[in-house]
């Protein structure tokens, strides 16, 4: 029997709830006698929340260097809760009880290897990504979208439509994190969007 593991990456939080899971991690580890010494101090990772979440706040509305000071914010936080989660998951040994007291969750087991619907692959050149989806029966085209944050709906940006499943979006600024999803389109109408993949352009 596999041995539970902690989740380690946080690429697939919004901003909002990145905050949010590091701001409970700190409450749950604080006083825990499972954790008696972090390799990350709590104090550390609270002021790195807030400090995201003021970089957040000021980038609504703002301009591109408000928003790569919140992607720069993220990636600093995202550093300390992977540094964190490996302690955790040291500590813990693979017991459950344990690694969900940190505020931490538990990673599912990993499954054999399967082919994704949906992938995303760095292009040939800078500021490319390929989008691909597995193809679907009677698709008439195709809906690519990016985003540079999923907060909400709102902030996705139509990357174009193709009869093709795949497309290469192009214009995207090296070093910032992107979410892509895609849909495609039937003669009965639109699919839901796929679940979304970040990725960092280069």
């Amino acid at each position: 029997m596999r041995k539970s593991k902690v989740i380690i990456s946080f690429v697939h939080l919004t901003v909002a709830l990145l905050i949010e899971t590091a701001k409970n991690i700190v409450i749950k580890m604080t006083g825990n006698t499972n954790f008696p010494t972090p390799d990350v101090p709590l104090t550390q990772v609270t002021t790195s929340a807030n400090t995201l979440e003021t970089k957040y706040n000021a980038a609504q509305g703002g301009g591109k260097q408000q928003t790569a000071d919140m992607h720069q914010a993220r990636a600093a936080l995202e550093s300390l809760l992977h540094k964190e989660a490996l302690y955790v998951e040291r500590i813990a040994l693979g017991n459950d009880t344990i690694i969900l007291s940190s505020g931490f969750d538990i990673s599912k087991q990993p499954k054999p290897a399967s082919h994704p619907a949906f992938t995303v692959i760095h292009g040939d050149h800078e500021g490319e990504m390929v989008v691909k989806h597995k193809a679907s029966k009677g698709a008439k085209s195709w809906s690519w979208q990016y985003c540079a944050d999923p907060i909400t709906d709102k902030g996705w940006i139509l990357a174009g439509i193709s009869t093709q499943a795949n497309y290469t979006i192009t214009g995207l600024t090296p070093g910032i994190k992107y979410w892509f999803r895609a849909a495609h389109v039937k003669t009965n109408g639109m699919s839901e969007w796929c679940s979304p993949i970040a990725m960092i352009a280069v």
